[in-house]
């Protein structure tokens, strides 16, 4: 949801107000918002053949045919390491090509338990909160175990001693 300013606010109202002053401006306003868009692909412009929200209006540009094949193209031909690389890019702002090297360096294995992950969630990004600096890739379990004890030391020594006796 967007937040606008007053003068955000103030600047649309005066540009609609303009739009539907000139009798040009308003007639293609109206056309614009009457006319069928077409897919980008095959040129389809039928409804029916996009996918809809719950009010009948279209969710993507492409019609459903064409959008399978975008998708297959685009994402589901990545491999699992590839397609948490593109995640940890949006999340964290870190390169792809960061995320596969240190996938490479460590083989594909935790940083902490060594073993390679089970689950489809694949190794996570262990980050600093404080600092934000990359410290490696763990698996869900140890990821977890660290968040649990809030990256706090003294608590994981005390955890350590507590396991001992």
């Amino acid at each position: 949801m967007r937040i606008w300013t007053n003068e955000q606010r103030e600047k649309q109202s005066a540009m609609m107000k303009a739009l539907w002053k000139d009798p040009n401006g308003k007639k293609y306003h109206g056309l614009k918002l009457r006319r069928t868009p077409n897919c980008p692909d095959c040129g389809e412009s039928d409804v029916k053949l996009f996918y809809q929200d719950n009010r009948g209006r279209r969710t993507n540009a492409r019609c459903k045919e064409c959008h399978k094949k975008y998708c297959s193209k685009r994402w589901h031909s990545k491999t699992q390491e590839e397609k948490q690389a593109s995640r940890v890019h949006s999340m964290y702002g870190v390169t792809p090509e960061f995320y596969l090297e240190l996938h490479k360096r460590q083989e594909g294995r935790c940083a902490l338990c060594k073993e390679k992950p089970t689950t489809k969630r694949g190794l996570h990004l262990d980050h600093c909160h404080a600092t934000g600096k990359v410290r490696g890739l763990l698996c869900h379990s140890c990821n977890v175990g660290l968040g649990s004890f809030k990256d706090n030391p003294g608590l994981l020594t005390q955890a350590i001693q507590y396991l001992r006796s």
